[in-house]
């Protein structure tokens, strides 16, 4: 078989041409030139004897990937890495010489310096002024200015606006609740004030004849259900502690019309009873020129079972509304008579107390007092006797009155009047608060013993039980 490209003469005519050509063998014979010199050198370098004086360079290590750290290893070893600098200063500053350190940092030493001067020239200026000149404390009743109970600075609206901080602050608020919670059947509130006891009272039985039928129905099957233990008995029970009526004093126009405000918002189904923007006096006008009860003004809701009265309780207290109920005779006597920081607001507490316990049903009804006036620590009743003119100016009170001997003193006047209890309630108050609870002793009852009075801890004064509080026990007559 013959091979498909054969030698021809144009073959051979073509490799001849190839070799002759003497620009292209020139250029690969010098080339190939080069590259013999350049083996012949590699050859002679790789023979030659190593230089002395340099070191053989080490072989470089194998690439091996590192592993990423956890981030909470790195963060341990950075806070060590830290500490370990910190410590190192330290120690470098500890080495450091007393002259080096003022120098460096007389500034610093200077202004340390002149503060604790400051501090101790002002402490003991104010021990020798402590020393050298006494407080002003006044006896009872001959204070140099009247108390009004009204404050002469601020309005009514910035007076009931900055005890809302303060009270929720000093636990005045919650003793407020417990102290309403106990009010029971027909109830005198004497210097109301603003109103600011009037959403803890119960007012399901005051209020009963407002409830829509809907919600009157609604309320009975709940009361009737088997959860409730029966109804009947629950109901019952809730009647002997409900409040049948409310009855609230104070001489104050600008303070009860707050209160109507306050008795709006609080007081379920009162919205349609009272206008938005009350006025007392605009309101006791419509309430006609029928009785004034001790020549004031009234202003009743509820057929009299809610009634607002501006009238002096220095002067009487008024009677209870006129309701009877079930064929029973009209109450002459309350069965709660409430009040809080009033003592420090009248210039005869005694007197009031004497007028308090005469409008009180002897021996289920209960006095309860809520006051504050001297501590059992001397270092803050010289702190309330220093600021007791400002703040007579600002509120219209003395803040600085002694509460349990106003008590005392009235309990060894009163015929028949008892001290159930004392206390000093809570701890920010530095004991300066004082709840008292009272009762007036049966006539026709059987003789008893007086009440026997033991000391009681509570709130911080734990520790210091023998001068914060003493309660009343064996107290057989008291329902609440």
């Amino acid at each position: 078989m013959q091979p498909l490209y054969s030698r021809t003469p144009c073959t051979a005519a073509r490799a001849l041409t190839r070799t002759c050509r003497p620009t292209r063998n020139i250029h690969s014979i010098t080339r190939q030139s080069h590259e013999g010199v350049h083996l012949i050198r590699r050859h002679a370098s790789s023979k030659a004897a190593p230089n002395p004086g340099k070191k053989p360079a080490a072989k470089p290590l194998p690439y091996q990937p590192t592993q990423p750290r956890p981030r909470n290893q790195q963060r341990q070893q950075q806070q060590q890495q830290q500490q370990k600098q910190q410590e190192g200063g330290w120690k470098q500053s500890e080495k450091f010489p007393i002259a080096d350190l003022v120098r460096d940092r007389w500034f610093a030493i200077l202004g340390y310096g002149t503060a604790l001067a400051c501090l101790g020239y002002f402490t003991a200026s104010l021990t020798m002024y402590w020393r050298t000149e006494p407080a002003p404390c006044y006896p009872l009743g001959c204070e140099p200015a009247a108390p009004t109970g009204r404050p002469a600075i601020q309005s009514p609206y910035e007076f009931d606006l900055h005890l809302d901080k303060s009270e929720w602050r000093y636990g005045i608020t919650r003793l407020r609740r417990e102290l309403s919670a106990q009010a029971r059947g027909h109830v005198l509130e004497v210097a109301i004030g603003t109103g600011r006891n009037m959403e803890f009272y119960r007012w399901d039985t005051v209020t009963a004849s407002l409830v829509p039928p809907a919600e009157r129905e609604e309320n009975k099957a709940k009361s009737s259900s088997w959860f409730r233990g029966g109804g009947s008995r629950a109901a019952r029970k809730d009647d002997d502690g409900a409040v049948l009526s409310f009855t609230g004093v104070d001489i104050s126009p600008g303070m009860l019309d707050i209160a109507l405000q306050r008795t709006r918002g609080v007081v379920p189904h009162m919205a349609g009873q009272i206008p938005k923007k009350p006025s007392f006096a605009m309101l006791a006008a419509r309430h006609g020129e029928g009785e004034k009860p001790q020549g004031g003004h009234v202003v009743s809701f509820i057929s009299d079972r809610i009634r607002l009265l501006q009238s002096d309780a220095q002067s009487a207290l008024p009677a209870p509304p006129a309701l009877s109920e079930s064929g029973s005779p009209p109450p002459t006597k309350y069965d709660t008579i409430l009040q809080t920081f009033g003592l420090c607001s009248v210039q005869d507490p005694v007197s009031l107390l004497s007028l308090m316990a005469s409008s009180l049903q002897p021996g289920t009804g209960r006095i309860i007092l809520l006051e504050h006036g001297r501590s059992v620590w001397d270092f803050v009743n010289g702190l309330l006797d220093r600021g007791a003119r400002a703040h007579h100016e600002r509120f219209g009170c003395w803040w600085n009155r002694d509460i349990e001997v106003i008590v005392n003193e009235a309990a060894r006047r009163i015929p028949g009047l008892e001290i159930l209890r004392v206390e000093r309630p809570g701890w920010a108050t530095v004991g300066t608060h004082v709840v008292v609870e009272l009762r007036v002793r049966d006539a026709n009852a059987k003789t008893e013993e007086g009440p026997k009075l033991q000391q009681k801890a509570t709130g911080w004064g734990s520790l210091f039980s023998s001068m914060l509080s003493t309660k009343a026990v064996n107290d057989p007559k008291k329902t609440n």
